[in-house]
């Protein structure tokens, strides 16, 4: 019996106009882990993660082939609703991007577009939403307060609380801490270890002692191409392309 896969690629090219950037990509993400996109600059791992929540739409002349199976489903179907899909595959970015409004609105802004009205149901969703980013001592006071006032650290943690609100299943992050100092880096470390119990984790990540700390799987992409993807400890300490122990090495990248 196969383990549970809750997303899978199959044979997926990219093309950002007439440029090819991913080539055959095939590789499926096991549920309640996490997973992490290595590579160097440019190799495709950031467009493979915004396909995987139809991100790449929002761009003039993207064309996906193959497909991006989550539960089963292919997410690039005509009938799929990208809205729903970026409502269960949530995203956190690389710089923190919180809206210029209150702790309070960043987190119930986009549960309220999706009906939730009440005040007590917005409450709740705040304080859970904060409690599960680790943010929720720190602001529980000054949830009227701008979120722009809060420091780098707090921020990303609430673009985290932010993205749990909407209850996905998939978190991606796309190099949630190198905007960060170390101490903010570690924090968001222990959250992306404390989350994976409930959510499946996709990160991005220029530092590969971070992907061996967070991840149980890494996939090694170079020139958008998948060169090879296995468990983190295996990948790092007997890979088998000597294209990727020479990456993973320093010898180049």
């Amino acid at each position: 019996m196969e383990k549970d896969m809750i997303v899978r690629a199959e044979n997926v090219d990219f093309y950002y106009g007439s440029f090819q950037a991913l080539t055959d990509v095939t590789m499926a993400f096991e549920k309640n882990r996490v997973t992490a996109l290595i590579g160097p600059s440019g190799c495709g791992k950031s467009t493979l993660l915004r396909l995987l929540n139809r991100m790449n739409d929002l761009i003039d002349g993207a064309r996906v082939e193959g497909e991006i199976l989550f539960e089963g489903r292919n997410i690039y179907a005509p009938e799929v609703d990208p809205v729903e899909i970026r409502r269960r595959i949530g995203m956190v970015f690389q710089k923190p991007n919180p809206f210029p409004k209150s702790i309070f609105n960043n987190i119930t802004f986009a549960p309220r577009l999706s009906g939730v009205h009440r005040k007590s149901d917005l409450e709740a969703l705040v304080e859970e939403s904060l409690r599960q980013a680790v943010l929720w001592d720190e602001v529980k006071d000054i949830l009227d307060r701008s979120a722009m006032t809060l420091s780098g650290g707090q921020q990303q943690r609430l673009c985290i609380a932010r993205a749990l609100a909407m209850k996905p299943d998939i978190i991606l992050m796309d190099e949630p801490t190198s905007a960060l100092d170390p101490i903010s880096t570690a924090r968001i470390e222990e959250l992306i270890d404390k989350l994976k119990q409930r959510y499946t984790i996709i990160i991005v990540t220029h530092n590969m002692q971070q992907a061996a700390r967070v991840s149980e799987y890494t996939g090694f992409f170079y020139i958008g191409k998948l060169i090879e993807f296995g468990p983190t400890e295996k990948i790092f300490t007997n890979p088998s392309v000597k294209q990727t122990e020479d990456y993973i090495t320093g010898r180049f990248g």
